[in-house]
C-alpha cells in the first residue's frame, strides 16, 4: 500500500468511512450486491440498522435498495443528534435513540472520543481513542421493538455495536424462531478491540443454534470484518 493511499484511508476512516479495492459483482465482493441477491430481487426491505453512528449504513441501503424502510437505533445522545439531522428529509427513515440489547433496560454507555469506537464495552488492548463519558441510556430488544411497532418481517437485520452484536442477537430470539428475519449483516472483531468480548465461534454458533443456515444460493462475506449471512427467508 502506498504512503498516499494509507494517508488517504486514514483520513476516509475518521469520517466513519472505509476504502477499499473493488472487486466488481462477484459473490463475496460486495455485501450490499450479495444482499439484493439474497433477497430475490426484494427492492423494499425493511432494515433495522442498529449502531447506526451518524447514518453511514443508511445511505449504503438507500444507496442498494433506493425505496427500503429503516429503523435506525444509535444510543449516544450526541452523535444521535447527528443521525437525526442527516435522516430527517429521508423518506420511510425513522431514528432512534436506544441502544439494543438482550433485554430492555437501562445500561452504561462508553462513549468515545472518535465516535465510531464507542460501545457498552470497555476499549480492550487493541482499542483506540479513549472514552471521555458513560453515559446511562435506555436500552431495548428487538422482539419488544417488533411487537410495539407490529413489525412482521425484518428483511435484513444490520448490526454494528462494538462488540455487543451477541447482546443484540440474544434480544431477536423470538424473531429468529419465528423465522421473522431475512438476512444478518453483522461486524466480526477478532482482535481485543474490547474487553469482555464474545468470540466469533461463540457467536456464529448461536446464530446456527437459531436457524441460521448455508445454502447455495447464498452467500458469506468476511470481508473488513463483517459477515453477511441468511436465515431461513419465507
Amino acid at each position: 500500500m502506498s504512503v498516499i493511499t494509507k494517508v488517504i484511508r486514514g483520513l476516509v476512516r475518521r469520517g466513519g468511512y472505509d476504502v477499499v479495492r473493488y472487486f466488481g459483482e462477484q459473490p463475496g465482493a460486495d455485501p450490499f450486491i450479495d444482499m439484493r441477491r439474497l433477497l430475490d430481487g426484494q427492492m423494499e426491505p425493511l432494515v433495522l440498522d442498529v449502531g447506526a453512528n451518524v447514518g453511514q449504513s443508511v445511505d449504503r441501503f438507500r444507496q442498494a435498495f433506493p425505496t427500503c424502510s429503516v429503523h435506525s437505533f444509535e444510543p449516544s445522545p450526541s452523535t444521535y443528534e447527528k443521525l437525526r439531522a442527516h435522516c430527517e428529509n429521508l423518506a420511510r427513515v425513522r431514528t432512534w435513540n436506544l441502544g439494543v440489547g438482550a433485554a430492555n433496560a437501562t445500561l452504561t454507555f462508553q462513549e468515545n472520543e472518535f465516535s465510531a469506537m464507542s460501545s457498552f464495552l470497555m476499549p480492550g488492548e487493541t482499542g483506540w481513542g479513549r472514552v471521555v463519558r458513560s453515559t446511562e441510556v435506555p436500552v431495548i430488544t428487538l422482539d419488544s421493538f417488533a411487537k410495539d411497532q407490529n413489525i412482521d418481517f425484518i428483511h435484513v437485520l444490520k448490526s454494528d455495536t462494538q462488540g455487543y452484536d451477541f447482546e443484540v442477537f440474544k434480544g431477536a430470539k423470538q424473531l429468529m424462531a419465528a423465522n421473522c428475519i431475512g438476512l444478518i449483516y453483522y461486524e466480526v472483531i477478532f482482535s481485543e478491540q474490547y474487553k469482555h468480548l464474545p468470540s466469533f465461534q461463540e457467536v456464529f454458533g448461536y446464530l446456527l443454534e437459531h436457524d441460521l443456515r448455508w445454502s447455495r444460493s447464498m452467500t458469506c462475506s468476511f470481508r473488513r470484518g463483517w459477515s453477511v449471512g441468511r436465515t431461513r427467508c419465507s
